[in-house]
């Protein structure tokens, strides 16, 4: 087949929606597909794209037409739609009889409503997802719980499929003692219990509460390592903030975690979509501390490998951390082994080809 991925937008070639959109086109190409990129922006793309790409510089006002006259020029067998605005987007594509497949990462409208927008946006993206979901002639779902959620807002159940957010297990795997010493040393981090963050400070991630409980936390045992989000290095009683490092020092920062956390508050928007962090720390063979929201929740329990804990509060996250304190070391480092056994078997790329494989046949 001959596919067409349409991106809105220009993003970075480290950003986490690059990483899945290059996934999704490894995994077809290898398959045997064309593929072909079209990013529909008033930006300047910043990377060269391992895939015939195209950049159509469009507004909101022209890029229904740009993208119909784009398909009409070309023999296409499928639109793959990057993100919950493309379909919209896309729709003319439905008048040439092409079907279309939603990558759907996360809620649209519940992720404005957590963000507080107005009315009027929410409504507006309401109206988008509305015909989004009836455009769309396969919804790629991230977890088990965006599937429940859509089937139960009348999404019929032969559209979705849900299709693991997968990481690479051969890049991100456990460190050894010594590099993870070494790198100990460098940062002149202590000999204790480190408890790691690492991404973005979106509101959905929660990691403001876990900010508020290491500023309230007085342990001389526990320490806590923030990377991703600060401007610059700086060092606070028991925490250490690190700015946004390049991806090939990410899994150094997990490594010399004893403890990943995934401070997610409960909402929506949080429920039904699945952090690549989740799977990077499961991989990584780390002890997971994570809220009881979605699918990561179901999977911690399922494969014992962390502690789940009732909400986001700091009160509730220093119970999650006292708890991993009480454990002995055998134990955290057992939980560790389970967390990568769990990214074996639910995130490789090797089980993102054959989620990814039943879509395209179903069409």
């Amino acid at each position: 087949m001959k596919i067409l991925s349409v991106i809105l937008g220009a993003p970075f070639h480290e950003e986490a929606l690059w990483f899945r959109i290059k996934k999704h086109m490894d995994i077809l190409s290898s398959l045997g597909h064309e593929i072909e990129l079209c990013f529909y922006t008033r930006k300047k793309l910043r990377f060269n794209p391992p895939f015939k790409y195209s950049v159509i510089k469009s507004s909101p006002l022209n890029v229904h037409l740009k993208h119909f006259l784009k398909v009409n020029s070309g023999d296409y067998d499928v639109i793959f739609c990057n993100l919950a605005m493309s379909p919209f987007i896309c729709s003319l594509s439905k008048l040439q009889g092409i079907p279309m497949i939603l990558d759907n990462h996360g809620d649209l409208v519940s992720e404005m409503d957590l963000l507080n927008q107005d009315p009027l946006k929410k409504l507006y993206y309401k109206m988008i997802s509305f015909f989004d979901f009836r455009l769309a002639d396969r919804i790629i779902c991230v977890s088990n719980s965006m599937i429940d959620d859509l089937k139960q807002r009348g999404v019929p159940e032969d559209k979705l499929y849900y299709v693991t957010n997968a990481t690479d297990l051969d890049f991100f795997q456990p460190l050894n003692e010594t590099e993870i010493n070494k790198l100990k040393d460098e940062l002149g981090l202590p000999d204790k219990l480190i408890c790691g963050y690492i991404g973005s400070a979106d509101k959905w991630q929660g990691v403001d509460s876990l900010i508020k409980t290491s500023k309230n936390y007085r342990d001389d045992d526990v320490f806590f390592l923030f990377v991703g989000f600060s401007k610059n290095k700086k060092r606070d009683h028991n925490s250490l903030f690190l700015p946004r490092v390049d991806l090939d020092l990410v899994k150094s920062y997990y490594g010399v975690s004893d403890i990943l956390v995934l401070p997610r508050p409960y909402h929506k928007s949080t429920e039904v979509a699945a952090p690549t962090k989740f799977a990077e720390y499961a991989a990584m063979g780390k002890p997971i501390l994570t809220t009881d929201v979605g699918d990561a929740a179901k999977l911690v329990k399922k494969y014992k490998c962390g502690i789940v804990i009732e909400d986001n509060q700091p009160e509730n996250i220093i119970k999650g951390i006292n708890k991993f304190k009480s454990l002995s070391k055998n134990d955290i480092i057992k939980m560790g082994q389970n967390a990568r056994k769990m990214a074996e078997k639910e995130f490789s790329l090797k089980k993102m080809k054959k989620d990814l494989k039943k879509v395209i046949d179903s069409l």
